[in-house]
């Protein structure tokens, strides 16, 4: 007789942890799920403290400000190591800009900036640059620059302390400005890696 509540004890021990089993399995898929943030980078402002090219050697100086914004869809932080903005002109590096470490409470929007400063000197003895100005030197207001720009960010969220997911996004923009006008124009398309 004293068998048959042990058994009942039991029973339903197994059947709670199996619906405790059966809820964690079910939020894991759904709500806590870890997903990948959304990072957008757009370029806001140029400027342009010098730029004469009738000078010998010609003079340019310009930075570009970048905001990085990264969307956090987890029930976690995200926290994410060095973001990291590379400028180049016609594949060659001219500028870096590194915003420190960081993180995004969760469910949250947060924008990191930095400033791009451009190596002029690097730009200015290259053969692209040399043609470029040579091509639009009676047209000086149309002389423009083109600069591509890659922003990674890379980080991990943590949900419950033990569902880890790591993510990484590279945002890459195609940056023509116009010195002479103080215009830019920047198109960006956005990447993102899980694992």
């Amino acid at each position: 007789m004293k068998r048959k509540p042990v058994v009942i004890c039991c029973s339903v021990l197994l059947a709670l942890i199996l619906v405790l089993a059966i809820v964690f399995v079910a939020l894991y898929f759904t709500v806590f799920r870890p997903r990948p943030p959304h990072v957008v980078a757009t370029v806001v402002s140029t400027t342009f403290t010098q730029f004469d090219v009738a000078s010998a050697p010609p003079k340019v100086n310009m930075s570009l400000g970048v905001d990085v914004t990264v969307k956090n869809p987890n029930y976690a932080a995200f926290r994410y190591g060095d973001v990291v903005t590379e400028l180049t002109y016609y594949g060659s590096p001219v500028g870096q800009s590194v915003v420190l470490a960081g993180e995004v409470g969760a469910r949250t929007t947060q924008t990191v900036g930095g400033t791009v400063v451009l190596q002029a000197d690097k730009v200015m003895f290259t053969p692209q640059f040399i043609q470029e100005l040579a091509t639009k030197l009676f047209d000086l207001p149309d002389f423009m620059l083109p600069f591509q720009t890659r922003t990674t960010v890379a980080g991990k969220a943590v949900v419950l302390g033990t569902l880890k997911m790591r993510a990484s996004s590279t945002v890459t923009c195609s940056i023509t400005t116009y010195p002479l006008k103080q215009e830019t124009i920047s198109d960006c398309t956005s990447t993102v890696n899980v694992g």
